[in-house]
């Protein structure tokens, strides 16, 4: 079995999809990465191997809020490993890794009752971006300069009455 990720033309998918299929089947992730002239590639799998995928992150998500629910010493372990995952919070303050790991969780939690992990790679990329403010003293005092015309922090908007 190739250990290698598939990779193919959109147009090959379109001349020869069985050919394409069958090399779906022969990688190791079971997918192929169909490429397209000036558009996204796009992943093609089969539904199955995309509903375990799906399965996996839930089960793994559910794990990480149960253990944070029954122990809170979870939290603290989790914040602890949490840079083996994500090697650049080492850049954040402690507990902005801890505000990272608690926002994870309830994210890929949501996202996982939804069928999807598309609001994790957002989630992430903002916070890799708060962690190379914080890596770069140079970038974080100019980002923290006044600006002219700023009128300094807004106060959080009042509760609704429900």
């Amino acid at each position: 079995m190739n250990t290698m990720p598939a990779e193919a033309n959109f147009s090959e998918l379109i001349q020869k999809p069985k050919d394409t299929v069958a090399r779906m089947h022969g990688s190791v992730r079971q997918g192929i990465r169909l490429h397209r002239r000036g558009e996204d590639d796009l992943y093609l799998t089969t539904a199955e191997r995309a509903d375990q995928v799906t399965e996996v992150v839930d089960s793994t998500t559910r794990l990480f809020v149960a253990m944070m629910k029954s122990d809170p010493s979870a939290v603290d372990l989790l914040t602890r490993v949490f840079p083996d995952a994500f090697p650049w919070v080492r850049f954040l303050p402690e507990d902005a890794v801890r505000e990272f790991l608690v926002e994870f969780v309830e994210t890929a939690r949501a996202a996982a009752d939804l069928g999807t992990v598309g609001p994790l790679a957002p989630l992430i990329a903002s916070w890799k971006a708060t962690a190379e403010i914080y890596s770069d003293p140079e970038l974080r005092a100019k980002l923290q300069e006044p600006v002219e015309g700023d009128l300094g922090p807004v106060d959080a908007p009042p509760a609704k009455a429900e």
